[in-house]
Protein backbone atom coordinates (compact mmCIF):
# COMPACT_ATOMS: atom_id res chain seq x y z
CA UNK A 1 0.00 0.00 0.00
CA UNK A 2 1.15 3.52 -0.80
CA UNK A 3 1.99 5.79 2.14
CA UNK A 4 1.34 9.54 2.26
CA UNK A 5 4.76 10.33 3.74
CA UNK A 6 6.56 8.44 0.97
CA UNK A 7 4.60 10.35 -1.67
CA UNK A 8 5.36 13.63 0.12
CA UNK A 9 9.08 12.88 0.00
CA UNK A 10 8.86 12.11 -3.73
CA UNK A 11 6.97 15.24 -4.80
CA UNK A 12 7.33 18.08 -2.30
CA UNK A 13 10.62 19.52 -3.57
CA UNK A 14 9.57 19.34 -7.23
CA UNK A 15 6.27 21.07 -6.36
CA UNK A 16 8.07 23.89 -4.53
CA UNK A 17 10.36 24.39 -7.53
CA UNK A 18 7.23 24.96 -9.65
CA UNK A 19 5.75 27.45 -7.15
CA UNK A 20 3.24 25.13 -5.47
CA UNK A 21 3.01 24.22 -1.81
CA UNK A 22 1.75 20.89 -0.59
CA UNK A 23 -1.00 21.28 2.00
CA UNK A 24 -1.90 17.65 2.66
CA UNK A 25 -1.83 14.13 1.23
CA UNK A 26 -4.28 11.40 2.13
CA UNK A 27 -4.12 7.80 0.97
CA UNK A 28 -7.27 5.73 1.33
CA UNK A 29 -7.09 1.94 1.84
CA UNK A 30 -8.25 1.55 -1.78
CA UNK A 31 -5.02 3.33 -2.87
CA UNK A 32 -6.87 6.52 -3.71
CA UNK A 33 -4.37 9.36 -3.32
CA UNK A 34 -5.86 12.76 -2.52
CA UNK A 35 -3.43 15.68 -2.81
CA UNK A 36 -4.28 19.18 -1.62
CA UNK A 37 -2.00 21.86 -3.05
CA UNK A 38 -2.04 25.61 -3.46
CA UNK A 39 -0.06 28.71 -4.44
CA UNK A 40 -0.03 32.20 -2.96
CA UNK A 41 -2.17 33.35 -5.89
CA UNK A 42 -4.60 30.42 -5.82
CA UNK A 43 -4.53 27.22 -7.79
CA UNK A 44 -6.04 26.66 -11.23
CA UNK A 45 -7.28 23.57 -13.00
CA UNK A 46 -4.13 23.65 -15.18
CA UNK A 47 -2.04 23.73 -11.98
CA UNK A 48 -3.85 20.63 -10.70
CA UNK A 49 -3.18 18.85 -14.01
CA UNK A 50 0.50 19.83 -13.80
CA UNK A 51 0.76 18.47 -10.23
CA UNK A 52 -1.05 15.30 -11.26
CA UNK A 53 1.46 14.70 -14.07
CA UNK A 54 4.35 15.38 -11.71
CA UNK A 55 3.03 12.74 -9.31
CA UNK A 56 2.33 10.23 -12.08
CA UNK A 57 5.94 10.63 -13.28
CA UNK A 58 7.21 9.80 -9.78
CA UNK A 59 4.98 6.77 -9.11
CA UNK A 60 4.98 3.51 -11.05
CA UNK A 61 1.52 2.10 -11.81
CA UNK A 62 3.12 -1.22 -12.80
CA UNK A 63 4.31 -1.66 -9.21
CA UNK A 64 1.15 -0.46 -7.50
CA UNK A 65 -2.09 0.78 -9.06
CA UNK A 66 -3.71 3.90 -7.61
CA UNK A 67 -6.37 6.51 -8.20
CA UNK A 68 -5.23 10.15 -8.02
CA UNK A 69 -7.15 13.31 -7.13
CA UNK A 70 -5.46 16.73 -6.97
CA UNK A 71 -7.28 19.85 -5.80
CA UNK A 72 -7.06 22.99 -3.71
CA UNK A 73 -7.80 22.52 -0.01
CA UNK A 74 -11.05 24.47 -0.35
CA UNK A 75 -12.53 26.96 2.06
CA UNK A 76 -14.12 24.28 4.26
CA UNK A 77 -10.78 22.61 5.08
CA UNK A 78 -8.79 23.86 8.08
CA UNK A 79 -5.67 25.96 7.69
CA UNK A 80 -2.63 23.76 8.30
CA UNK A 81 0.47 25.59 7.10
CA UNK A 82 1.87 29.02 7.99
CA UNK A 83 1.78 29.92 4.29
CA UNK A 84 -2.00 29.33 4.28
CA UNK A 85 -2.38 31.79 7.16
CA UNK A 86 -0.16 34.28 5.31
CA UNK A 87 -2.27 33.88 2.18
CA UNK A 88 -5.47 34.45 4.20
CA UNK A 89 -4.46 37.75 5.80
CA UNK A 90 -7.42 40.11 6.05
CA UNK A 91 -10.01 37.32 6.19
CA UNK A 92 -12.19 36.24 9.12
CA UNK A 93 -11.03 33.10 10.93
CA UNK A 94 -12.33 30.87 13.75
CA UNK A 95 -9.59 29.31 15.84
CA UNK A 96 -10.07 26.49 18.32
CA UNK A 97 -7.06 26.14 20.57
CA UNK A 98 -5.75 22.97 22.20
CA UNK A 99 -7.20 24.14 25.55
CA UNK A 100 -10.71 24.30 23.99
CA UNK A 101 -10.85 28.11 23.83
CA UNK A 102 -12.39 29.51 20.63
CA UNK A 103 -11.50 32.85 19.12
CA UNK A 104 -12.91 34.61 16.06
CA UNK A 105 -11.39 37.58 14.36
CA UNK A 106 -9.68 39.02 11.33
CA UNK A 107 -6.32 37.47 10.49
CA UNK A 108 -3.98 40.47 10.45
CA UNK A 109 -0.55 38.93 9.97
CA UNK A 110 1.27 35.62 10.10
CA UNK A 111 4.84 34.42 10.12
CA UNK A 112 6.41 30.97 10.41
CA UNK A 113 5.70 30.62 14.17
CA UNK A 114 2.57 32.62 15.00
CA UNK A 115 -0.28 34.73 13.69
CA UNK A 116 -2.28 37.69 14.94
CA UNK A 117 -6.07 37.90 15.09
CA UNK A 118 -7.86 41.22 15.45
CA UNK A 119 -10.72 40.49 17.82
CA UNK A 120 -13.75 42.71 18.46
CA UNK A 121 -15.39 42.56 21.85
CA UNK A 122 -18.49 44.33 23.10
CA UNK A 123 -17.93 45.80 26.56
CA UNK A 124 -20.51 47.54 28.70
CA UNK A 125 -19.24 50.09 31.15
CA UNK A 126 -21.51 50.81 34.12
CA UNK A 127 -23.79 53.73 33.25
CA UNK A 128 -22.59 53.85 29.62
CA UNK A 129 -23.54 52.32 26.28
CA UNK A 130 -21.87 49.20 25.00
CA UNK A 131 -18.55 49.89 23.35
CA UNK A 132 -16.77 47.82 20.75
CA UNK A 133 -13.15 47.24 21.66
CA UNK A 134 -10.74 45.94 19.06
CA UNK A 135 -7.54 44.30 20.19
CA UNK A 136 -4.89 42.03 18.67
CA UNK A 137 -4.30 38.51 19.96
CA UNK A 138 -1.12 36.68 19.04
CA UNK A 139 -1.48 32.91 18.70
CA UNK A 140 1.28 30.35 18.24
CA UNK A 141 0.58 27.60 15.68
CA UNK A 142 1.50 24.91 18.21
CA UNK A 143 -1.48 25.96 20.38
CA UNK A 144 -4.01 25.61 17.53
CA UNK A 145 -6.24 22.56 17.31
CA UNK A 146 -8.12 23.83 14.21
CA UNK A 147 -8.43 27.08 12.30
CA UNK A 148 -10.98 27.66 9.56
CA UNK A 149 -11.83 30.59 7.36
CA UNK A 150 -15.30 32.00 8.00
CA UNK A 151 -17.69 32.74 5.15
CA UNK A 152 -19.57 35.96 5.77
Amino acid sequence: MLKAENIRILIEEAMMEKGFFLVDIKVRPSNKIIVYADTLNGITLDDCVSISRLIENKLNRDVEDYELEVSSPGIDNPLKLPVQYQKSTGRPVRVVQNNGETKEGILRNADDEKFTLEIKEMKKQPGKKKETKVHPVEISYNTVKTAKLLIR
